[in-house]
Order: structure tokens, then sequence, then C-alpha cells
């Protein structure tokens, strides 16, 4: 995969999440405003594919846990029911138009899955990453040479 279709990839889902978070705003919402944590957590895997960017190109070992991130980032944001004071919202079904019911317990479980999915995609991201460096280059020329004696 190219980095920078993966910069796009990475920087189009974070959007897409927020997009689909805002949706259905609840307290969860709210508490992923209110702390740095819930800002930052998601913008991780969007700094590490800016990091390798200089690479040009990923080798699948590292890509996959990249889209791993992504994907499952995008079906939490779309699943995973938020709640209010009075109600739950779910994003998908608020975009199905079926806001107005009760939302199902599945979505619950699907969104749980997702966000645990996602942490270990985070974490198989951070082992790629350190197994695949980048290949020392040639030793310089000068290098293998004795110097002349005087």
């Amino acid at each position: 995969m190219r980095t920078s279709t993966n910069v796009a990839l990475q920087i189009g889902t974070v959007a897409a999440f927020a997009g689909l978070r805002l949706i259905a705003p609840g307290w969860f919402l709210a508490i992923m405003i209110f702390t740095i944590v819930g800002v930052l957590l998601p913008l991780v895997p969007v700094v590490l594919s800016i990091a390798v960017a200089r690479r040009r190109m990923l080798p699948r070992p590292v890509a996959a846990p990249f889209v791993s991130c992504a994907g499952f980032l995008l079906l939490g944001g779309l699943v995973m029911p938020d709640f209010d004071d009075v109600d739950a919202h779910a994003p998908v079904l608020v975009l199905l138009g079926r806001a107005d019911g009760p939302v199902p317990e599945v979505l619950y479980g699907l969104g749980m899955l997702a966000a645990l999915g996602w942490l270990c995609s985070l974490l198989w991201l951070g082992v790629a990453l350190a197994r695949n460096t980048r290949p020392a280059g040639p030793p310089h020329p000068a290098w293998g040479q004795v110097p002349p004696a005087r």
C-alpha cells in the first residue's frame, strides 16, 4: 500500500468517525470531547501513518494493522450506541431512519467488539512497526578503505 493512500485512509476514517458520533450525540461524545484521551486516542494511527510516510510503500505486515484500525474505528463509530439522560441513540439507526425505536442489544455487543478490535489492532500496529524497521543503507564507500600511510 502506498503511504499516501494510508494517510488519506486514516484521516478519512477519523473524519467519518467524528461525523458518525455527531449524528447521535450523548454522554460518550461529551466524555470524548472533554477528555484529552478521547480526542487524541483516535488520532494515534493518523500520527503513525504520517510518521512512516517517508517509506513510500508499506509492506503487507505493516499495512494490514493500519487497515484493521481504520475498519474497526469506522465500525465502532457506526454501531456504538450513545445515551443521554432519557434515550439511547445509535448512528446506524439514525442513518436508517429508525432512531425513534429502542436500540437493539446486539449493537452494544458489536460496539464493544469494535472497540476491543480497535485496541488490539492498535497494539498489532505498534508491534508491526517495531518489527519492520527500515533496512540500513549501504555503507559509505570510504569506510572500508584504509587511510594512506604518511
